[in-house]
Parts: C-alpha cells; sequence; structure tokens
C-alpha cells in the first residue's frame, strides 16, 4: 500500500537515532497544515470554474428569456410591454461583453493561479516520500552494520563492515540534508500562502466591484422604459395583488 505522506509519517519497525520525537511532532502539524492548505486550493480552483460558468449560462437564459417574450403574442400586442422587453433583450446582449471579461478576469486571478498553486504540493510530496525513503534506506544500512558486528573478525567480514559503516554514514547524511531541508522550508511555504492568494482575491474582486458598475451604467443607458418606474417592492406586490383578486372576481376564473 502507497504511503500517503500528507498523513502521519509511518511506523518504521526499527528505531533510529536520526528520528526525535519532538522534530517529528512539529514536522506533522507542518504536513497537516499543507494538507488544509491543499484542500482549500483544489476547492477555491473548483469553485471559481463554478462560478465561471454561472456567469455564462445565466447570460444565456436570461437572452433566451427575453427572446422568447419578444416573440411571444403577449408582447407582440402591446407596444409598451414590447419596447420594455427589447430594451430588456439589448441590454442583456451587450452587458454579455462585461460578463465574458470577468470570466477572463476570474480564469487569470484565480483559476489558473490556482492550478499551478497546486503543483506545490505534488512536488512537496515528492520531497517527503524521498526524506521517508532515506530513512528507510538508513535503518537497513544501520541493521547490516549491526549484523555485521556479531560475525567473526575474518578478513574478508572486517573488509564488508568498514563498507557498510561507509555507506552507513553517506545515507545518514543524506537523510540529514533532507530532513534539514524540509523542516525549514515547510513553514516558508505555509508563510507564503497569504502573499500569493490576497492579490489573486483581491483582483477579483475589483473585476467584480466594475463589472457591477459597468453594468449599472450600461442599463441606465439601454432601458429607458424604467427611468420612470419608481414602485417599491412593498408597493409592487400591493399592486400585484390588487390586479390579481380583479382577475380571480371574473366570473369565468371564479367559476373554477
Amino acid at each position: 500500500m502507497s504511503w500517503n505522506p500528507w498523513k502521519k509519517p509511518q511506523k518504521h519497525g526499527s528505531k533510529s537515532h536520526l528520528m526525535q520525537k519532538q522534530d517529528e511532532i512539529v514536522l506533522e502539524k507542518h504536513v497537516s497544515k499543507l494538507e488544509q492548505l491543499e484542500n482549500t486550493t483544489k476547492k477555491l480552483y473548483k469553485d471559481a470554474k463554478k462560478y465561471e460558468d454561472c456567469i455564462l449560462e445565466a447570460n444565456r437564459s436570461e437572452k433566451k428569456m427575453t427572446s422568447d417574450l419578444s416573440n411571444s403574442m403577449l408582447c407582440q400586442e402591446e407596444e409598451k410591454l414590447r419596447e420594455l422587453v427589447q430594451e430588456w433583450h439589448s441590454y442583456v446582449s451587450q452587458v454579455n461583453t462585461f460578463d465574458e471579461d470577468l470570466v477572463l478576469v476570474t480564469r487569470r486571478t484565480v483559476v489558473e493561479p490556482m492550478k499551478k498553486f497546486q503543483t506545490v504540493f505534488s512536488a512537496t510530496r515528492s520531497a517527503l516520500r524521498k526524506r521517508d525513503q532515506a530513512l528507510q534506506d538508513s535503518i537497513k544500512a544501520s541493521q547490516k552494520v549491526q549484523k555485521l558486528q556479531e560475525k567473526e573478525k575474518t578478513g574478508a567480514n572486517i573488509v564488508k563492515l568498514e563498507a557498510a559503516k561507509q555507506n552507513l554514514v553517506n545515507l545518514e547524511e543524506d537523510f540529514k540534508a533532507q530532513d534539514k531541508l524540509l523542516k525549514s522550508e515547510l513553514p516558508l511555504l505555509y508563510e507564503g500562502r497569504i502573499e500569493y492568494f490576497q492579490p489573486c482575491l483581491e483582483s477579483l474582486i475589483k473585476a467584480q466591484v466594475e463589472h457591477s458598475g459597468n453594468s449599472v451604467n450600461l442599463f441606465a443607458d439601454t432601458v429607458p422604459s424604467l427611468k420612470s418606474f419608481d414602485l417599491s417592492e412593498m408597493a409592487l406586490r400591493q399592486l400585484q395583488s390588487q390586479r390579481l383578486a380583479q382577475i380571480h372576481a371574473l366570473s369565468v376564473v371564479g367559476e373554477n
């Protein structure tokens, strides 16, 4: 079974003087933080992709709605309503440009940066696996030295023992170098997340504000029919209730 380096380090059969319990606990904490950061990065990437789709889908749906209304008998027989729907359709068609711009900014400031940032975690996994393998190799080399030390002190065995000791020294130095690198750089990797994420999110928020402002200005220019519309939501509901009551008062409706 493959080792998931984001989980707790493997428990090796033999203890090694290379592994200090406190150091391993600290390393586990750094790894746990990076696991959470990776999950956040993946979720943000997926949410931003979905956000792009929702922006474009909302525009497509609204455009279809205004197009269907424009071609319906409801609007064709009533000039004022037809003009309003045509203005609305014109607005929806033109605002699509702003929607596409917002999608492009979302892709450049969030989607693509999050995708690139995810490569950091795969590289870190490889480094953690490499460290673990170096530790296992050191433990095996230490066991080999112990076995050779128990053998008869013949010339051949002494040569093998010296070679095994030198190999052990080399492997332990390799492990120590990898261990030191990870313990020094994993905290730096986690600390650098804010400087990477914040500019991305700031750019997206500014783009959303600009999109809203442009949409409002375009609406004012393309839908003049609503300039005189000043009913509050409450007043509109009351008016709708009155009209619906009048319709229900018709005998043809009341009979059903």
